[in-house]
């Protein structure tokens, strides 16, 4: 019985968490929604081909009209020095 109870407020902790990062927008957040690219508007595909391994890992696109990178929530993502 306790053990369940354990269980439960950890699975709770975690469903909490979850909601958190996904109300403040952040990398383990979920994004329901379908975007369009910031930059052209084309709309992004809903099963996607991750093009990099931060794609894979995090979420998010490439598009497929002008090479935009783009996080999950569909924010333009800024070029970085290793980009």
């Amino acid at each position: 019985m306790i053990f369940t109870i354990l269980v439960l407020i950890i699975l709770a902790g975690g469903a909490a968490f979850i909601w958190q990062q996904t109300k403040a927008k952040g990398r383990l957040g979920i994004s329901w929604l379908r975007h369009n690219c910031p930059r052209c508007g084309t709309p992004l595909p809903m099963f996607r081909k991750p093009a990099s391994a931060s794609e894979a890992m995090w979420g998010g696109w490439t598009c497929p009209q002008c090479g935009c990178k783009i996080d999950k929530y569909g924010r333009e993502i800024a070029a970085g020095p290793n980009a």
